[in-house]
């Protein structure tokens, strides 16, 4: 934001985006989470922030005491992850196949 009306912008950006887009708390935390992991924070910060275990894949690299996200929530964006990029391998491996074919 360019302009803000409060000491804490980045709190008035996410109540802002929460009001708009009509996010729940739940949704605003995994977006701060998501920010965190994507920032360039150090390790260190990334550790504390996230919690110790930030680099393992789904559940078991969220600690809810420290993001407030659910691990049900966690469960299920690993899984369509991985659904996804199984769909991609597949339809690359068949192009591959085609290719060869022809």
């Amino acid at each position: 934001m360019q302009f803000h009306y409060t000491k804490e912008p980045l709190m008035e950006e996410y109540a802002i985006a929460a009001q708009l887009w009509k996010l729940s708390t739940c949704d605003v935390c995994e977006i701060a989470r998501n920010s965190v992991l994507q920032s360039g924070l150090s390790d260190e910060y990334k550790r504390h922030f996230v919690g110790v275990n930030y680099l393992k894949d789904g559940p078991e690299g969220n600690d809810i005491h420290r993001t407030n996200v659910a691990q049900i929530r966690m469960g299920y964006r690993h899984e369509t992850l991985c659904n996804e990029l199984s769909f991609m391998v597949d339809a690359v491996m068949s192009e591959a196949m085609n290719s060869q074919s022809e």
